[in-house]
C-alpha cells in the first residue's frame, strides 16, 4: 500500500507492508485527509511537536476487525481521534487530558496512507466515531479541527457584543470566528491574503477585515486597549506584541496557533501584569470535542462544508501538500479517494 512520509523536509509517496490487525484493532480504508498546519510545520522542519506521522484529519471506512472488537464493524463509516490519554493521572483528572504523559498518537502507520490501523488504546478509550450518513467523507475531515477549536473556548469567559480580533483567517481563524458568532461577538478579521478576506467577506465570516498588506491600512492604534479577546490563529508570533496592546486591561489572549519551533519573541511583562492580561493556550481535542463538534456540524448548526476550496486524489498528496504550504488563495486543502 502507499503511504505519505517525510524525507529530507520533504513529502514523499512510498510504499509500505501492509497493516496485519490484532484481535482488539481495526484497519480503516482511508476516504479522506484534510492538511493541517502541524503536518506542513511536521513535513517542512517547523514544527514544536515535531512527529513523523502525517495527516490526522481523517475519514474512513473499517475494512478489517479484529476478533475481540465488538462495536464496530466492517464497512462502518469513521474519524478517530487520533490521541488516547490514560484518563487517571494527576493532568487527566484535571481537566488537562492533551497534556497527559500518555498522550499519544494511536494510528500506524500515519493518517494519510490508503489504510491506517487504529491501536486498541484509541477503541477502548471509545476515540472512534461513526460518521452520520448525512456528512460526507470531506466534511468528516473538519470533525477534529472544529473540535480543537471548540476546546480552547472553554477556557473562554466572554460576553454579549463583546469584541474578538482574530489573527490569521484560514480555516482555524474562520472556525474561531463561527464560535464567536453563535456567542454573538463582534468580529474584527486581520489577515495579509486579499483571497481570505474576500472569502470571509463573502461568507459572512466577520464584522470588519483588515487587510495588514494593503498600503492603506493605517496600523492597530485606533484599538488600543479596545478589544476584549485576540486570537492568534497562525504561527506568526509578532502578532502576541499587537495583541497585548490591543487587548483591553483584564482582556484575553488566546495563542492557538503552533508557533515555528525555537520561537522567541520580546514582550513587556509590565503591560501583561498592569493591565492583568490573561494569556491563554489550547492543544488538541478530547473526546466530548469531537461529540460536540461532530453534532454541530451534523446538525448543520454550522456550515463548515465551502471551507475546503481545494481537493486532490490520494496520489497527487505531495501536490496537494505543497500547495497547502504556500498557504495563498486557499483556505482548506483535502485528499480523498475520489474528487
Amino acid at each position: 500500500m502507499k503511504v505519505i512520509s517525510i524525507k529530507d523536509n520533504l513529502p514523499i509517496l512510498e510504499d509500505h507492508p501492509e497493516l496485519i490487525c490484532g484481535d482488539k484493532e481495526i484497519i480503516v480504508k482511508l476516504e479522506a485527509c484534510g492538511i493541517c498546519g502541524s503536518d506542513i510545520g511536521n513535513i517542512f522542519g517547523k514544527s514544536s511537536k515535531p512527529t513523523k506521522k502525517i495527516g490526522h484529519e481523517i475519514s474512513g471506512i473499517i475494512c478489517e476487525v479484529g476478533e475481540k472488537i465488538i462495536d464496530l464493524k466492517i464497512g462502518d463509516r469513521i474519524t478517530v481521534n487520533h490521541h488516547c490519554s490514560c484518563q487517571k493521572c494527576h493532568l487527566c483528572t484535571h481537566g488537562n487530558e492533551t497534556m497527559c504523559e500518555k498522550f499519544t498518537e494511536g494510528i500506524e502507520p500515519c493518517g494519510l496512507a490508503e489504510k491506517f490501523l487504529v491501536s486498541n488504546r484509541i477503541i477502548e478509550n471509545k476515540g472512534v466515531f461513526k460518521i452520520p450518513n448525512e456528512l460526507s467523507f470531506k466534511e468528516a475531515t473538519l470533525i477534529e479541527p472544529f473540535a480543537c477549536c471548540l476546546r480552547s473556548w472553554k477556557k473562554i469567559q466572554v460576553k454579549k457584543n463583546d469584541s474578538v480580533m482574530i489573527f490569521g483567517f484560514g480555516a482555524i481563524g474562520i472556525f474561531h470566528s463561527i464560535i464567536a458568532k453563535e456567542k454573538k461577538l463582534n468580529r474584527i478579521i486581520v489577515d495579509y491574503d486579499e483571497f481570505r478576506l474576500n472569502f470571509g467577506e463573502k461568507e459572512n465570516l466577520g464584522d470588519n477585515f483588515l487587510n495588514i498588506s494593503d498600503s492603506k491600512f493605517d496600523g492597530f492604534e485606533r484599538f488600543f486597549e479596545k478589544i476584549d479577546l485576540c486570537i492568534i490563529a497562525n504561527s506568526d508570533i509578532s502578532c502576541l506584541t499587537k495583541a497585548i496592546d490591543i487587548v483591553r486591561k483584564g482582556g484575553i489572549i488566546l495563542f492557538f496557533g503552533e508557533p515555528k519551533v525555537n520561537s522567541k519573541i520580546k514582550v513587556d511583562l509590565s503591560k501583561i501584569y498592569s493591565k492583568e492580561i490573561k494569556i491563554i493556550t489550547s492543544y488538541s481535542a478530547t473526546n466530548l470535542d469531537f461529540q460536540e463538534s461532530i453534532k454541530k456540524i451534523a446538525e448543520k448548526q454550522i456550515n463548515l462544508s465551502n471551507l475546503i476550496t481545494h481537493e486532490f486524489r490520494f496520489e497527487n498528496s505531495v501536490k496537494a501538500i505543497k500547495l497547502a504550504n504556500d498557504g495563498k488563495n486557499r483556505i482548506k486543502v483535502v485528499i480523498s479517494k475520489n474528487n
